[in-house]
């Protein structure tokens, strides 16, 4: 027995050095982090089955929040329960969160020289990331056809509402002319946890409650309790991961509370391109760029960052835990087994429409260049994308090099 519980010991610290390597190394948003964690978590160390963690984030991508992180959540409940899921999210969230935290509190860490490249650099991740989770898709003309329509019509149709929309409309048409393997033997139904949905509702009604009553002052030490209240909310709503944040950031924090301006908002949206780890600690930049200018000092923008990272995590979190001990019962049943299939299509859609959004911006950018004659820059910024395509159709240049490549480059050639 006691031996049992050395090994289980030395697996979990082992999977935590894993997941905090990725915290540290997984740069390119939720489109590449998928397959880095296939990576090391499946192929590497073998913590889990590749199907299981396909269907893991298929489960995560109904939930509202970061899919990728709790993806992570419930791979590290899978492996050693509610305890080991925690310290998951830490080792992968901390690290990007610390960096964003250093950066934003030192806002002139880094200046546009340095992060010009990050554009192409970005665009040509997407297109990277698209043709590699492509191949991961079930074969069938259903799926591929659902990951194609979803892409399309996410590019002309660019409100938060598709991607809920796009999820449940996925799964219903998957469950109904998708086939699927036999049922496999039913798995070990583990309780349900009702404290934790308690919890989570709880939480949710007092910072709103909370954020309404401290609206009617104008006293400024109401603001960090607005900013969490703020962040929760949008993180509960999050449907569709960083993008859809990204957007209700702007709506929050630049048009109907100008906290920031729109530029300071796109130097965040521009370094977190830069950073490891999830998409969603751009919360913990915008919580501490709105405590600077709502006039606190270095002790409040700091408790803005852990303000911002707590309340747009802990909402994801709860819902997986609550949610997670009832995936060993559903995936049982026959038609949301065959659900599975179109909604991990459904996502790689949605990476789609995000590669042709940021290349089309990308596109508009080259030809604003070509229309100033300014050919030099619009050489570099076409060489850049082509270096970082090549880099990573190459596979032999891990991601973070890549990404500290085109930084060096961005302060190296000539603005």
């Amino acid at each position: 027995m006691q031996s049992g519980t050395k090994i289980r010991k030395a697996r979990h610290w082992t999977f935590l050095k894993s997941v905090f390597w990725l915290g540290c190394t997984a740069f390119g948003g939720p489109q590449l982090h998928l397959p880095q964690f296939k990576k090391r978590l499946v192929d590497k160390q073998r913590f889990i089955e590749e199907e299981d963690l396909i269907e893991i984030n298929a489960f995560c991508s109904v939930l509202p929040g970061p899919s990728t992180t709790q993806t992570i959540i419930a791979v590290g409940h899978k492996v050693g329960g509610g305890k080991l899921a925690f310290l998951a999210l830490l080792a992968w969230a901390l690290p990007g969160a610390v960096l964003m935290s250093i950066i934003a509190l030192s806002p002139r860490f880094l200046g546009f020289n340095q992060l010009r490249f990050l554009q192409p650099m970005v665009s040509a991740f997407l297109i990277y990331a698209i043709f590699t989770m492509a191949r991961w898709i079930k074969p069938s003309p259903m799926n591929y056809g659902i990951a194609a329509t979803a892409g399309v019509l996410g590019y002309f149709i660019q409100t938060p509402w598709f991607f809920p929309i796009g999820v449940l409309t996925a799964g219903y048409l998957s469950s109904r002319y998708n086939q699927r393997s036999p049922l496999p033997k039913p798995e070990d139904e583990k309780p349900i946890v009702w404290r934790n949905l308690v919890i989570f509702l709880v939480i949710f009604a007092a910072v709103g409650i909370g954020g309404i009553l401290l609206a009617l002052y104008d006293s400024p030490y109401a603001l960090p309790v607005r900013l969490f209240e703020n962040t929760y909310r949008i993180s509960v709503f999050s449907f569709g991961g960083g993008n859809v944040l990204a957007a209700m950031g702007i709506e929050q924090y630049v048009l109907h509370k100008p906290r920031m301006s729109m530029e300071e908002f796109n130097t965040g949206m521009g370094l977190l391109q830069a950073l490891p780890g999830p998409n969603f600690n751009l919360a913990v930049y915008l919580n501490a760029i709105a405590m600077k200018n709502g006039g606190f000092g270095f002790a409040g923008q700091l408790l803005g960052c852990f303000l911002g990272m707590v309340a747009v995590f802990l909402p994801g979190t709860m819902a997986v835990l609550f949610a997670f001990p009832l995936w060993g019962r559903l995936k049982n049943i026959e038609g949301f087994r065959k659900s599975i299939d179109g909604i991990f299509a459904v996502s790689v859609g949605f990476i789609l429409t995000a590669t042709l959004i940021l290349n089309q911006y990308f596109l508009s950018s080259i030809g604003s260049l070509f229309e100033h004659n300014n050919t030099e820059q619009m050489g570099l910024q076409l060489g850049i994308y082509g270096l970082s395509l090549g880099l990573l159709w190459s596979r032999k240049v891990p991601l973070p090099i890549i990404v500290i490549i085109v930084l060096i480059l961005g302060y190296l050639l000539p603005a």
